[in-house]
């Protein structure tokens, strides 16, 4: 795989992401993930993607692939929480897994790297931007050492290709907004039924 290639598509999701204070590694390895899947791919007619973790993953599929969330050609299946992806072909589901493997990352020779990935970093890491920052350049020098030797590669078939249901729309009986719904006896959205409650009007 071509490093200098992989530096600058990972800068294109750098860009993608928009004013993200570190070079997150996760940047830099998804893109090689999405490379080599696309590499390997090769002749699809209509590309899909499943992303196993949200992170950094979905981002670098989103800006090299055109598979979106909005467009739904991305899905992405969070709560699986593997650092995976799936490129595949809409038209017959036939595709490519890349994913870490873990055997094949060895402490001794990338510690930092071993360390990313097992969730074992400096504590500081968590709250030191300083810290973070450091330990995102070890984890990238150390990737782009080994590259894909870290990666897996098999070949899937996804199961479900049918598009999702676009839900008809209602009109809030108490805020007056559109909301989408696929149950006609409801007459409020989330919001408003107490069900969703992420914010609050402020004066």
């Amino acid at each position: 795989m071509d490093i200098k290639k992989i530096v600058e598509q990972a800068e294109i999701v750098y860009k993608f992401r928009h004013r993200s204070p570190i070079r997150a590694p996760g940047v830099v390895i998804g893109t090689a993930m999405v490379s080599l899947g696309l590499e390997q791919l090769k002749d699809v007619k209509k590309l899909g993607a499943v992303a196993e973790a949200r992170a950094c993953l979905s981002d670098a599929v989103q800006a090299l692939t055109g598979c979106t969330v909005g467009n739904k050609y991305l899905k992405i299946y969070d709560e699986i929480g593997r650092y995976a992806i799936v490129l595949y072909d809409r038209t017959d589901g036939k595709g490519l897994r890349v994913f870490i493997d873990l055997k094949k990352i060895i402490e001794a020779e990338t510690p930092e790297l071993y360390k990313f990935f097992h969730r074992k970093r400096a504590p500081e890491v968590q709250y030191d931007m300083e810290a973070r920052a450091l330990s995102a350049k070890k984890v990238i020098k150390e990737f782009l050492e080994i590259n894909h030797d870290i990666f897996g590669v098999e070949n899937v078939m996804i199961k479900h290709l049918e598009k999702e249901v676009i839900l008809p729309a209602k009109v809030c009986v108490i805020c007056g907004e559109s909301f989408t719904c696929s149950n006609n006896d409801v007459e409020s959205c989330l919001v408003c039924s107490k069900k969703q409650d992420y914010y609050s009007v402020r004066s």
